[in-house]
């Protein structure tokens, strides 16, 4: 990616931008258990938003048993994005320091004092900037991106003002302490399986055909007591399964956009930008698999997996088997070429499942003391 420029509002002279310094991850307990209670270490980073459903973090926190622990309180297609190996265009864009900004695209509220965080950002924006679908969808529409310091809601959502333009709202807990292909994913999620499928042409009528109907969950086709469903109908946010079942438009529109993101993570990494990581391309991946995989092996309930729920353990190897089976599929639609096949992430186990569980846990009770990417207009 070529190195993107900062230049002051004020008209100074540009400056080079610095890239991203990754979040370093807490170390993973040996034990599934212990990682989960949080008591020594947290586990290895997972997706976010395989639970970000429609409970809330904070009630994930409650039922996960964190609070004995935690401190109180359209969607066009490039072919990158169809997962193949053409080099998607990345052309320098100017970043404005008063709001730090990329083109139309711009955090509002950011702690630019705090190095870490605004190396973060300019790799956030360089990202979106450079993704045409995204792109495509703004159109010439500005793009803010608002960090809060949220707990009980979602970690992102995306809201589409039409002519007034789109609003991004992060949780700062969730900015702060995942890397860039979790924070790259979750943003793939509220981009794609919302708005942008939203604004596709002829949605409506193509996923007539979708709506309210029994289909296989991949990978539990053979449960015992015979294939298990999923239906939007019965879904707490008829979206979420809407945009998990393979073929379905919202989906193909997810899977796209994710893809393309996928790509220009490893474009970074060909072209040796700094903090570039071929992981980040594998913790994208991973965050696309465990949502839609949670989705449709809960029919979006994810809290069946919590261990105090009846049946839970089932649950989660039930979320490992459909998570493996889309990764498969996921995969074999990619052509052989593809530079991104030999980095999607290991086969998933139902104590990896745990471990995702117990990571979200530990960072959501985290992010309810402070919030240090925030500029809260206070002198350091």
């Amino acid at each position: 990616m070529p190195a993107l420029e900062e230049k002051s509002v004020m008209g100074a002279e540009r400056v080079p931008a610095k890239r991203a310094t990754p979040v370093a991850p807490v170390p993973a307990s040996a034990s599934p258990d212990t990682a989960y209670a949080g008591r020594a270490g947290e586990p290895s980073q997972a997706s976010m938003l395989a639970w970000q459903g429609s409970a809330g973090n904070m009630a994930v926190v409650q039922r996960l048993g964190a609070d004995q622990h935690r401190p109180q309180p359209s969607s066009g297609r490039s072919p990158a994005g169809q997962g193949g190996t053409g080099t998607v265009q990345r052309a320098p864009v100017p970043i404005q320091r008063a709001r730090l900004s990329s083109g139309k695209i711009a955090f509002t509220n950011l702690n630019q004092k705090n190095e870490k965080y605004r190396e973060k950002a300019t790799r956030v924006l360089q990202l979106l900037s450079s993704h045409e679908s995204i792109q495509k969808f703004l159109g010439n529409r500005k793009c803010d991106i608002v960090i809060e310091q949220r707990t009980t809601q979602t970690p992102a959502d995306v809201v589409d003002r039409g002519p007034d333009g789109v609003t991004v709202t992060l949780a700062a807990y969730y900015f702060e302490s995942y890397d860039i292909g979790y924070i790259a994913g979750m943003l793939a999620h509220e981009f794609a399986i919302h708005p942008m499928a939203d604004s596709k042409p002829h949605l409506g009528e193509e996923e007539a055909g979708f709506k309210g109907l029994p289909f296989p969950v991949p990978g539990l086709e053979e449960s015992r007591g015979g294939a298990k469903m999923m239906n939007s109908d019965d879904a707490k946010q008829s979206d979420h399964v809407l945009g998990a079942i393979p073929g379905s438009p919202r989906y193909e529109v997810y899977k796209s956009v994710t893809l393309e993101m996928a790509n220009l993570l490893m474009q970074d990494v060909q072209n040796k930008e700094p903090n570039a990581k071929a992981q980040d391309v594998t913790d994208l991946l991973d965050c696309f698999l465990m949502d839609i995989a949670s989705i449709a092996a809960t029919n979006d309930d994810r809290l069946k997996g919590t261990p105090e729920k009846s049946g839970a353990m089932q649950v989660r190897k039930d979320i490992a088997s459909v998570y493996n089976r889309y990764k498969a599929l996921v995969s074999a639609g990619l052509p052989e070429a593809s530079p991104i096949k030999p980095f999607f992430p290991q086969d998933k186990t139902h104590w990896g499942v745990l471990k995702d569980f117990g990571t979200i846990a530990a960072r959501v009770a985290g992010g309810a003391v402070g919030a240090p990417s925030i500029d809260k207009g206070e002198d350091e």
